[in-house]
């Protein structure tokens, strides 16, 4: 009786928290029985796959501007993430993130400018978007994004939801599953309702690229981001073919550098694969921000990773001995990486 009254008394407190109607979409009834909603189980299941196999997101990389299959195929990466939703984007934009290259080149008043493929502010938006809105009663298919040379394709089942039509989409919002949008909003992936997409434009405007294009393909929504211009006039004046030569080889040898940092990464995501441990975000940027600057301070480190003094300490006692050591003193010593 003590136990009967005890949960009685807890579920008062739940429902005491939403209305009836939040109620209804949180606990349907199925033949007179509630029952555990959909986004309930993509949320906070414990292994979402097991109830919708599909509930995931690919990526794909080809190489060149095509994609091509059998013999030909040009396919270089393709990995899949999956758990519940806030898992999968993190681990998606993270994942992106170490593909996306940067370019440096001489801009105006003789000064290097450091351009990205594509606005961090776009990836996550668009990750997040395909996630959020997707329409997960199509079982069939995942979510797929597909980096060609020139662009990124998000590609998700379903149409564009409600009213939301390709020349209205940057100032009109419609939530197709508004329980996983508002569960996201919480977390600060979903800053405020409708203006995500705008900024997705404007983003692209500002780096001088075109902003995306989308069509449907049967029960796919295909959305293209166009990868940002690289190409820039030379400026004249008091620019010298020598200074378009030195930055030309300063973006060869940055892309380069950033290639190994990437493959760096991922050895040590198959190490800690391999010991059975998921290297969480915070330590990747920390691991990244090492390998650019062997004798970084933790007070640099808690700036960039943007999390306290503190919290870096406990990250990097976690991590050595087995992906990190100190190599020399704390003053005058340095980080070295354990691939």
């Amino acid at each position: 009786m003590r136990t009967n009254k005890k949960a009685a008394i807890k579920r008062e407190q739940s429902d005491a928290r939403i209305s009836s109607a939040e109620r209804e979409q949180a606990r349907p009834e199925v033949n007179g029985e509630e029952d555990v909603s959909t986004a309930c189980i993509l949320l906070f299941g414990k292994y979402p796959q097991k109830f919708f196999p599909r509930a995931r997101t690919r990526f794909i990389r080809y190489e060149g501007v095509d994609e091509k299959v059998g013999a030909e195929m040009n396919v270089i990466k393709d990995v899949t993430f999956e758990g519940t939703i806030l898992n999968q984007i993190k681990k998606t934009i993270e994942f992106i993130e170490t593909q996306v290259r940067e370019h440096t080149f001489l801009g105006q008043h003789t000064q290097f400018v450091t351009k990205r493929d594509y606005p961090k502010f776009v990836i996550q938006e668009m990750t997040v978007n395909a996630c959020c809105h997707r329409a997960y009663n199509i079982k069939g298919t995942e979510i797929q994004i597909k980096m060609f040379d020139d662009r990124l394709v998000f590609e998700s089942p379903g149409k564009l939801p409600g009213q939301v039509k390709p020349n209205n989409i940057r100032h009109t919002h419609f939530s197709r599953n508004p329980k996983i949008a508002a569960f996201l909003k919480a977390y600060h992936f979903v800053k405020e309702f409708g203006e995500g997409f705008d900024r997705i434009c404007r983003e692209q405007e500002a780096n001088g690229a075109n902003v995306p294009s989308f069509r449907t393909d049967e029960f796919i929504l295909k959305i293209t981001v166009p990868k940002v211009a690289e190409n820039v006039q030379k400026q004249t004046g008091n620019v010298t073919e020598n200074d378009w030569k030195v930055a030309e080889n300063h973006n060869k040898v940055a892309d380069k550098v950033a290639e190994n940092h990437g493959k760096v990464i991922e050895k040590l995501r198959e190490k800690a694969a391999k010991l059975g441990e998921t290297l969480t975000a915070n330590r990747i940027k920390i691991l990244e921000l090492m390998i650019e600057d062997p004798y970084i301070s933790r007070a640099d480190l808690a700036n960039n990773v943007e999390i306290s003094e503190t919290s870096i300490y406990r990250n990097i006692e976690a991590m050595r001995g087995k992906y990190l050591r100190r190599v020399g003193p704390d003053k005058g010593g340095f980080w070295e990486v354990i691939v």
